[in-house]
């Protein structure tokens, strides 16, 4: 895969590109990065070209100084599919990316088809329970990974404490293209529950869930995540 750049209204955009087939935009988690999805990519069909992107804040890509809201982060993907010209595509979205791809899906434009994973847009926040929780959930962050973004994550945990970011159940209903939710029944982080209210939110959507997987079904199996990816993804073309 090749790292490649894109600008936004907001600064750079860093993503990994396999160049070739049907387009799957990849969303990681809070604190992740576009090689949290490493572990799946020679497991897809070569027919799929996964887009593996930096959001905002994170990896190689800029870290602005502004608000982070899910807004901001779903229009500078925008501005990725814009500069590569991409009128089909599909999206996955882990956790915190899973919110922005709601938001994007919603709001902004429409994939083909979205999926979900373990998705945060609905649940509580660490950055709800307080400044001693961002402090640690942040400190855990950059023990693994050297970017130098704590104040980036600092201004995303903040706003997504803010209960006018969480996703409505109008917003839900205005999901319009097929939707997968995908959610590791071990997941501690946030409960199937809330995989189950997206099910119920979202018309149409279908619920897949992986047993002895966590958070990151991707990376505890990520041989079974990828052969969901694969199936619905070769329905679609």
């Amino acid at each position: 895969m090749q790292r490649k750049y894109c600008q936004t209204p907001y600064g750079k955009l860093s993503f990994l590109d396999r160049d070739s087939g049907y387009p799957v935009i990849f969303l990681h988690g809070l604190g992740g990065t576009s090689n949290t999805w490493l572990k799946i990519e020679p497991l897809l069909d070569d027919g799929i070209r996964p887009i593996l992107v930096d959001l905002l804040g994170h990896g190689h890509s800029d870290k602005p100084e502004i608000d982070y809201t899910i807004g901001q982060q779903a229009n500078a993907v925008k501005s990725l599919v814009d500069s590569l010209g991409l009128e089909n595509f599909s999206m996955v979205g882990n956790s915190y990316g899973g919110w922005i791809s709601l938001k994007f899906a919603s709001t902004v434009s429409n994939p083909d088809m979205l999926f979900l994973v373990d998705s945060a847009g609905i649940s509580p926040t660490p950055g709800e329970r307080g400044p001693e929780v961002v402090k640690g959930f942040i400190d855990s962050i950059l023990k693994v990974r050297n970017y130098k973004n704590r104040d980036a994550l600092e201004r995303i945990m903040k706003n997504n404490a803010r209960s006018v970011e969480k996703i409505t159940m109008e917003e839900l209903a205005a999901i319009k293209c097929p939707t997968t939710i995908i959610w590791g029944r071990e997941d501690r982080v946030i409960s199937l529950d809330y995989g189950e209210k997206l099910n119920k939110g979202i018309r149409g959507s279908q619920i897949i869930v992986i047993d002895g997987a966590g958070h990151t079904p991707f990376i505890d199996l990520p041989g079974k995540f990828a052969s969901i990816i694969n199936k619905k993804v070769s329905g679609q073309r």
